[in-house]
């Protein structure tokens, strides 16, 4: 009998249960957050609809990210933030993980905390380069910053590479060259 062969696929058996398992306790999560929307008018209901489903889901990611998203939208971004980080660190899908950054660095330039913010979202653009968002929200933290300059280079940096204009296209190179020079 080939031991290694069995310790390999006792492991592969292992982790496939522990997943089996994660795959059960998370709850449809487009029902779930479709149904606390519903309570946006009312701020009460929509924290208490999301609070109660991260304390059914403790371990979950994606609850922490969804009550999180209903404090910033309600403008409790204090709250907010250390549920973002939780959400992050216990690990969500490539989708989620971007909004998770882009909003955890609008909530830390919300609350004052703009160096975090720049530097939270300066490593979302470089994972998520294909988001233009992401580059907008570091373009307000940068402004935020007082670094102006950099800011607009990155808000017209995104503009050329995501806005589709035939005007935008037959100055271009001009465009090109005047980001270059901003100082």
């Amino acid at each position: 009998m080939d031991y290694a062969y069995t310790g390999l696929s006792k492991q592969i058996t292992a982790v496939t249960t522990v997943w089996k398992e994660r795959i059960k306790m998370e709850p449809n999560w487009t029902a779930v957050v479709e149904t606390g929307w519903t309570y946006k008018d009312d701020e009460s209901r929509l924290v208490e609809y999301f609070a109660e489903t991260e304390r059914q889901h403790p371990s979950s990611a994606r609850a922490k990210f969804e009550l999180a998203r209903a404090l910033d939208y309600l403008g409790r971004e204090a709250e907010a933030i250390p549920l973002y980080e939780e959400a992050v660190r216990l690990g969500l899908s490539a989708e989620y993980h971007a909004y998770a950054l882009l909003q955890l660095g609008s909530s830390l330039r919300n609350v004052g905390r703009v160096d975090e913010a720049v530097q939270v979202l300066i490593d979302a653009q470089r994972r998520y380069p294909e988001l233009p968002s992401i580059s907008m929200f570091l373009g307000l933290s940068l402004y935020s910053q007082g670094n102006k300059s950099e800011a607009l280079k990155i808000v017209m940096r995104a503009m050329l590479q995501y806005v589709q204009s035939s005007d935008i296209e037959r100055y271009r190179e001009a465009i090109i060259s005047y980001i270059d020079e901003i100082e």
